[in-house]
């Protein structure tokens, strides 16, 4: 009778997402879920934990399907470190590599405290000040190290 479980209760599930990131040491995460997790569930568990958006993991965790084992409740993921200047400031984040480039233009705003009337009028540029400008629609993507981006007020046009 010990074994037998009352009607009405179910034992949490605790999953297991082992986190890596980019000159960091491998994390365990756990988290307990009321009910088998699923992508949305388990993004907005970890969200608040990895200081990221539940969109951007949902994401991932639909791209990089292998990366979690619902049988054994243990996932792996992989955070690619973003460096992003603004001003005389710097600071690196990580982010999924199928994250879209405007959840780092978000985060970059809130992290160095940009109202969002003078975002409207900055830029995401690659490597440099004078940069190839990122398409904030595109995917981050993998890559070793930690790429550079900055946040930027464009300059003018040049003619010709």
């Amino acid at each position: 009778m010990e074994n037998t479980p009352v009607k009405g209760t179910e034992e949490a599930v605790v999953v297991t997402i082992e986190v890596h990131r980019h000159g960091r040491p491998v994390e365990s995460v756990r988290v307990e879920c009321d009910v088998e997790p699923t992508h949305k569930h388990l993004a907005e568990k970890l969200a608040s934990v990895l200081a990221l958006g539940t969109e951007e993991l949902v994401e991932e965790f639909v791209a990089e399907a292998e990366g979690y084992d619902a049988k054994r409740h243990e996932g792996r993921l992989k955070l690619d470190c973003v460096d992003v200047h603004f001003e005389s400031e710097s600071a690196i984040h990580h982010f999924p590599a199928h994250a879209k480039w405007k959840h780092v233009f978000l985060w970059a705003c809130k992290h160095f405290k940009i109202a969002h009337d003078a975002s409207a009028n900055l830029e995401l540029r690659e490597g440099s000040p004078d940069g190839p400008a990122i398409n904030e629609a595109k995917h981050i993507g993998r890559f070793e190290g930690c790429k550079t981006a900055w946040l930027i007020k464009p300059g003018p046009e040049r003619n010709g």
